[in-house]
């Protein structure tokens, strides 16, 4: 019989701008999927574009990174990658970007390693309110003036 395995948990920081972001607890068996639908869950973003994580905190490296799987022709998706199989420390930043086209920019630290289990995601702290991820009605632009 082999010993049980180790439950981990990880508190990572994701940031979008100064003063705002969120502190996002997580299951070390997580993959990088379920981490991006944590993140645009806590910036209350709606899921419709690619994703991208790049684990050498250089934005567009091919070094260490990891798309959406709609993403075609590349090695390495978010659903096939556990944060632990990722390398993640406390300390270590990478990169978050969602939708290509707006190029959304999430800085990420590790905060926290925890000897638990983290069932599902959770915001454990927040600061700032969340940008709008559109445009809003309200906001359209005055060209004349």
């Amino acid at each position: 019989m082999s010993p049980a395995k180790k439950k981990n948990s990880y508190i990572i920081s994701v940031s979008v701008a100064t003063g705002c972001y969120r502190h996002i607890k997580i299951d070390s068996t997580a993959t990088l999927l379920q981490l991006h639908k944590a993140i645009i869950d806590a910036f209350e973003f709606y899921d419709d574009h690619l994703h991208v994580f790049f684990m050498d905190n250089s934005a567009w490296s091919d070094a260490e990174s990891y798309y959406s799987d709609m993403m075609e022709g590349e090695d390495r998706y978010t659903a096939n990658y556990t944060l632990e199989k990722v390398g993640l420390f406390v300390g270590r930043k990478f990169k978050y970007i969602f939708d290509f086209g707006d190029e959304w920019r999430f800085q990420c630290k590790v905060m926290k390693v925890l000897d638990e289990a983290t069932e599902s995601p959770e915001i454990v702290r927040s600061a700032g309110e969340a940008p709008s991820q559109y445009w809003d009605e309200d906001e359209e632009l005055d060209e004349d003036e």
